[in-house]
């Protein structure tokens, strides 16, 4: 209700406002929203913040959100790693001792 109220009295609804300039152009971003809506309404004072969380919204309602791509379990297994360098310290650092042992310990689990 409210909303409606405010967009007949000469104001406007931000999240639709936001919504339409996605659909327009999906590739714009937040700063440039924000300037055409200053732009667009320049007598109405506008929430940075508030624009910010209207136009994430708006691009997830679209489907226009960004993947992160996770970290592979190698990197993030601390006891892997912990195990690597304890081979590590055994072979007195040397890297190429260290490779030879796993791939002794490979050809043993594979027979």
């Amino acid at each position: 209700m409210a909303k409606r109220g405010l967009a007949a009295k000469g104001g406007f609804v931000m999240a639709q406002e936001i919504l339409t300039l996605v659909q327009g152009n999906k590739s714009i971003k937040g700063p440039e929203v924000l300037a055409v809506l200053k732009e667009k309404f320049p007598k109405i004072e506008i929430n940075n913040a508030s624009c910010q969380v209207a136009y994430a919204n708006a691009r997830r309602k679209l489907g226009l959100t960004r993947t992160i791509a996770k970290i592979p379990a190698a990197f993030g297994n601390i006891a892997l790693l912990q195990s690597a360098k304890t081979l590590l310290e055994y072979c007195d650092g040397d890297t190429a001792a260290a490779i030879e042992a796993l791939n002794q310990v490979a050809s043993l689990q594979l027979g």
